[in-house]
């Protein structure tokens, strides 16, 4: 139970960069994360306004986030491997252009806090509460997003997106044997009384973000 607990936590950075680079793939992108908007309706354009240039219908069509928007939300999180079915608890708080953070809680209590991701721009937290053990860092380090040129703006863009605009997300992790994940928002706020930056404890050991995530996933 513990192990696939805390295989939710890597699971759902995996489903991000995955959707992620996907999205930036369909959308005909380069590797280059582009500035995120929310997206507002607009008419259907005529063949004239069609050929006009795009950047005369940018500042109708999107409107930039602000830096340091708050966005809050409970989360309910169900995992299914094989015969394996757990679900579990938890928060999802973003601050754009400075933290995304997902804490999850023990599935039977409901209280107590087994795992954490925590993304800042330049670094990924990840702490294994069950076993003392976190997960510190960089985006060029971490292998799995390294190979998908899967950078902070890149998962930012997919979870504010997907936070905003739906309550539920599903996807199937690849691995080697493949993980089904469904992710349900509720309780959506713009709350800013929380900590954005987690101190780890000197009693957590430091583990290879690789080496414990590979694993993970093979097992």
């Amino acid at each position: 139970m513990n192990k696939l607990v805390w295989l939710l936590v890597p699971a759902l950075l995996v489903m991000a960069s995955c959707r992620s680079a996907k999205k930036a793939v369909d959308n005909g992108t380069d590797k280059t994360a582009p500035v995120v908007t929310v997206n507002t309706p607009s008419a259907t354009p005529s063949k004239e306004t069609a050929k006009a240039p795009a950047k005369q219908d940018a500042p109708s069509a999107a409107k930039q986030i602000a830096a340091g928007t708050n966005f809050t939300a409970k989360v309910k999180v169900r995992l299914r491997r094989d015969d394996k079915d757990i679900s579990t608890t938890g928060t999802l708080r973003m601050r754009y252009d400075d933290v995304i953070q997902i804490t999850l809680v023990d599935p039977l209590l409901g209280i107590a806090e087994v795992g954490r991701l925590e993304l800042s721009p330049s670094n990924v937290l990840v702490i294994d509460r069950l076993n003392k053990r976190y997960v510190s860092t960089t985006y060029e380090e971490f292998s799995s997003l390294k190979s998908r040129n899967i950078g902070f703006s890149t998962i930012q863009d997919f979870f504010w997106q997907e936070a905003q605009n739906s309550d539920k997300v599903s996807y199937t992790i690849p691995a080697s044997r493949p993980i089904q994940l469904d992710l349900q928002l509720s309780n959506k706020g713009n709350a800013s009384n929380w900590d954005a930056h987690t101190t780890v404890s000197d009693k957590y050991v430091k583990t290879d973000a690789n080496k414990l995530f590979s694993n993970l996933m093979a097992q």
